[in-house]
């Protein structure tokens, strides 16, 4: 059993251009709130006593400096989009805030300009609905509007259209910003005391090995380009990017792409003590866009939501029911095909778990999930 940290409370005095500093660095999403910044500021302090007594800050000092920093990244990146010899634009800084309160680089944007590619070819593609191993979207929607940043800020560094660029060098930068983004939300789920299976972090790169968590997601959910040419992850799948062997790996959004990383986020565009990790419109847009382009995905969510409707609600007859979409499937692939189907159809809202007993699980279908199966709708504009 491990021992309670004491903490005590301190008043002290703040001047007001300190605790505008720390507004600005709360607001740009570093710090959850000010008592953690104040928190970082005292252990910097602490930090800098240690290694040199002569030069340490005193406690207003330490907050002044990491007030100072925040605001110099903020400057900083500014600075790199309008010349280091030009005065940064404020009033844009605060737009990008107020629209943009996680403080990510992945808030939404105008995609008008962005070039798209052509989608895949589905020869390129394993057939079937997506692998059980691709249980979240809210990854994959991060994936491809990170993809839509990243297009945008290199056609408007280069001003010209670019509608490919370096795979290796996006799957990482995508990664660390997966990861980033995992931890916070993983962070509220904690918070809001959310269960496995409830977790809005679920499939982002929170592990405690960092490197195999973020090749996990990256293999996942930005993907692959086989030897053959084959593509394999969950956006090449769902036919959002398209990848290319050329000039070492190439990845491009297509027109789909750019229309999903176009629409509102909960998480990415209101905060990250979001209760949903999707919106409305983005769970529309995909019961929509797998019904028109792949099927397979679309005809298992109407199988495994009928059978719950007949009954079949356990996870052991469950996928017996899935089992039957494809013969060669053996048990172990027919639970891991159903194990990520009710995970992403809990994600967009068609059904919901409950307790049976101690340990035992059985889904049910939500009046969203209802209309799904029995009226061919979902997710109505005015619902």
């Amino acid at each position: 059993m491990g021992t309670r940290e004491s903490k005590v409370k301190v008043v002290i005095e703040v001047p007001d251009s300190l605790v505008e500093q720390i507004r600005v660095a709360i607001e740009s999403g570093e710090y959850d709130d000010a008592r953690e910044f104040v928190t970082t500021a005292v252990e910097n302090q602490l930090e800098s006593g240690e290694t040199n007594q002569q030069n340490a800050q005193t406690l207003e000092e330490a907050i002044a400096t990491v007030g100072a920093e925040q605001s110099h990244e903020i400057t900083a990146e500014n600075e790199s989009e309008n010349g280091s010899d030009q005065k940064p634009q404020v009033d844009v800084q605060k737009a990008e805030r107020e629209s943009n309160p996680t403080g990510t680089s992945i808030g939404r944007r105008q995609y008008d300009e962005v070039e798209t590619v052509p989608r895949p070819d589905t020869a390129q593609l394993d057939e079937g609905p997506l692998w059980g191993q691709y249980n979240r979207l809210f990854p994959v929607k991060l994936v491809v509007r990170c993809l839509a940043n990243e297009l945008e800020r290199v056609e408007d560094e280069r001003a010209e259209s670019s509608q490919w660029i370096n795979l290796p060098q996006f799957e990482n930068h995508v990664a660390e910003i997966a990861r980033t983004v995992g931890k916070k939300v993983a962070s509220h789920d904690e918070r809001q005391g959310r269960k496995r299976g409830e977790k809005l972090a679920a499939g982002l790169p929170t592990g405690e090995d960092a490197e195999k968590s973020m090749d996990r997601f990256q293999t996942h959910f930005v993907g692959r380009v086989e030897h053959g040419g084959n593509l394999t992850g969950a956006p090449p799948h769902l036919l959002l990017v398209n990848m290319q062997q050329e000039d070492g790996g190439t990845i491009g959004l297509t027109e789909a792409g750019r229309e999903f990383a176009s629409l509102e986020n909960p998480l990415l565009d209101g905060g990250f003590d979001a209760s949903n990790s999707l919106s409305r419109a983005e769970r529309r847009f995909y019961v929509s866009h797998v019904r028109d382009v792949r099927p397979e995905e679309h005809e298992a969510m109407e199988k495994v939501a009928q059978a719950i409707e007949e009954g079949d609600d356990r996870p052991t007859s469950l996928t017996e029911r899935v089992a039957y979409l494809n013969p060669n499937w053996s048990n172990s692939q027919a639970k891991t095909i159903r194990s990520g189907l009710t995970s992403r159809m809990y994600e967009l809202g068609l059904v919901d778990r409950r307790r049976v007993g101690q340990r035992g699980t059985a889904y049910e279908l939500t009046a969203e999930g209802d209309a799904f199966l029995n009226e061919g709708t979902v997710f109505a504009a005015n619902n």
